[in-house]
């Protein structure tokens, strides 16, 4: 693993990156919650670590998977001398690239609600053979890895995974009420961001009060509701702008936005440029 001083200084032109963390440099880089420059499999190997993803805590042994989705904010709290990490990083793009994008979110509400998982040896041995060979294949010299194979790895990880996490073979977690809500709202945003932006239409949806259910995510994510179901629709729009060849009117239409004025104003809104600004932007 190359040593890294500031999450920032990743090189922005990498789809993939791999490495076994042997030195610490990942502990040095989440001693303070982060955000999660990509999407990120991390496989403790050794021995054990306490971490928090997006404020909640996980202890972390030998065979615990950690699946971070981009954004999140992750920090290392403690881990013992003799812990390690084996881990593969996909950039924010590339997942949310048209084609990547549609195979992630459907598993997005159940890494949300379990991004730490306890593997079997055999489940925990397939992963960190899997990123061993990403790493040979990285190290060589004349083997480039290019988007298109960087896109398929990330594939072949999220749909494999995605079995395991949908058939529950991954450790049980009990849930508080406020927790349950969080894993019904982003169940529930999954299947209808697409259609609708309202606060009151998810609170009708699991018959709550729209102020109960906006305090309640508040309180458990950090985030509000609005931007919960902003950030899915953002992603979608910024996944079409620079994936497809769908002209911005529908690319508006297609995520139920009356007009592409009114789409413009709400894109802009939470990235700070219009929509063709983006679509012209380099990655």
């Amino acid at each position: 693993m190359t040593h890294l001083e500031k999450l920032n200084n990743i090189p922005q032109n990498i789809d993939l990156m791999a490495g076994i963390d042997m030195s610490g440099n990942l502990k040095h880089l989440f001693k303070s919650p982060s955000k999660v420059p990509g999407y990120m499999f991390l496989l403790c190997f050794q021995g054990t670590c306490s971490i928090t993803v997006h404020l909640t805590q996980y202890a972390m042994k030998k065979g615990t998977l950690l699946i971070l989705l981009p954004d999140l904010y992750f920090q290392i709290l403690e881990q013992s001398e003799d812990c390690r990490f084996i881990f593969a990083g996909f950039a924010t793009e590339l997942v949310r690239s048209s084609s990547l994008f549609s195979k992630s979110i459907e598993y997005t509400p159940f890494i949300f609600e379990k991004p730490v998982m306890q593997l079997d040896r055999k489940g925990s041995r397939l992963i960190y053979d899997y990123i061993r060979v990403i790493i040979k294949a990285r190290s060589v010299a004349c083997c480039t890895i290019t988007q298109e194979q960087s896109a398929l790895t990330f594939t072949q990880m999220i749909l494999g995974l995605g079995n395991l996490i949908k058939n529950g073979k991954s450790v049980n977690q009990q849930y508080n009420r406020n927790q349950e809500i969080v894993k019904e709202l982003v169940r529930t945003v999954v299947m209808n961001y697409h259609t609708e932006r309202n606060v009151s239409f998810y609170a009708e949806k699991m018959h709550l009060s729209p102020q109960h259910l906006s305090t309640t995510i508040k309180k458990i994510t950090g985030k509000t509701l609005t931007d919960i179901i902003s950030s899915f629709i953002i992603n979608d729009a910024k996944a079409k702008l620079k994936s497809t060849e769908m002209t911005i009117q529908e690319i508006a239409y297609s995520l139920n936005f009356p007009d592409i004025s009114f789409f413009g104003k709400y894109f802009k809104r939470y990235t700070g440029m219009s929509p063709k600004q983006y679509r012209n932007t380099e990655l």
